[in-house]
């Protein structure tokens, strides 16, 4: 348990407490993302008309994401209800696959483009490996304290296409 609650805690440092050297000040228009926002729910639109939830992070998802002052984003995200390992500080492979699958995280960078209406993240941190380097398109609209964010559909670890857009909340 000590060496999985120490990678946990690891984790959530990279995606917490990025350092940025540049000290630059956002653009006036990322002046309205700057803070930390707490996961309300993801809707995922189907075909149908229905919105259900993530089928990997579940019905009941927990996630944070923050934007600083100096153009760092990092967002952790997890299932609640993944199943709990049998062994605390051994995961079976098929343990240690669920984990992975109801849990994503990343942090790096994020610019604008208010007038466009979308931001981009770029991740130099993440569960994804081919996440790294990439950059993460977002439609988005700020309304009050609450931040939607849509981006383009992706295929799940479940394998489905998802449309989806993710609902967050002011924080601070």
């Amino acid at each position: 348990m000590k060496g999985h609650m120490k990678r946990v805690a690891v984790l959530l440092a990279c995606c917490f407490l990025t350092v940025s050297t540049s000290g630059n000040e956002p653009p006036s228009s990322a002046k309205s993302f700057v803070g930390l926002w707490k996961l309300v729910r993801i809707e995922v639109h189907q075909p149908d008309g229905r919105i259900t939830p993530d089928p990997d992070l579940g019905a009941h998802v927990v996630g944070y994401i923050f934007y600083d002052s100096t153009g760092q984003t990092g967002a952790p995200l997890m299932n609640p209800d993944r199943p709990k390992w049998k062994a605390e500080d051994k995961p079976t492979r098929d343990e240690a696959m669920t984990s992975i699958s109801g849990y994503d995280a990343y942090s790096g960078t994020y610019e604008v483009h208010a007038s466009e209406g979308y931001v981009v993240h770029h991740p130099e941190v993440s569960l994804n490996p081919k996440g790294v380097g990439q950059a993460w398109k977002r439609k988005f609209e700020l309304s009050g304290n609450q931040l939607r964010l849509t981006p383009p559909p992706w295929k799940s670890y479940s394998g489905e296409t998802l449309d989806e857009t993710l609902i967050w909340e002011r924080v601070r």
